[in-house]
């Protein structure tokens, strides 16, 4: 039997200090997520409308660990970058080759905002609207 290592020796190449740091902050953030059960701790703040009176009150660590779990929207960059016809399409890339052209999301961001930039903004806006209001609820509440 002969053992094929398909140039495993070589990953040290790719594998720099930041894209482990990356995915080290990658795999922090996709491991939040709310605590089974009903867990409370206790929240104390000032009120400056009531003369500075000391107000306390049981919050879920829900609230709290769902908060971060939006940092995982930077998923749908990845996404848009991955399906996007600049990132996919063969010409485009052989000429951003050529033109040393890097196909981030930033590239694939700005050439939708030059191809479509109403229905970009339009998503990033109800988008930014959705999550500020839930940001809201939840500090209200």
């Amino acid at each position: 039997l002969f053992m094929i290592d398909n140039c495993a020796d070589d990953w040290r190449i790719a594998m720099t200090w930041q894209r482990i740091s990356q995915i080290s902050m990658e795999l922090a953030i996709c491991a939040i997520h709310p605590v089974p059960g009903q867990h409370f701790f206790l929240w104390q703040t000032k009120l400056a409308n009531k003369g500075g009176e000391l107000c306390s009150r049981w919050v879920p660590y829900d609230v709290t660990l769902s908060l971060p779990m939006f940092l995982r929207l930077y998923l749908i960059c990845r996404v848009m970058l991955l399906h996007s016809k600049l990132f996919t399409d063969a010409s485009s890339r052989s000429i951003g080759a050529l033109n040393r052209i890097n196909f981030n999301t930033r590239f694939v961001l700005k050439t939708l905002m030059t191809i479509c930039p109403g229905t970009v903004l339009l998503v990033f806006m109800v988008s930014l609207w959705i999550i500020a209001s839930w940001t809201m609820r939840q500090c209200e509440r």
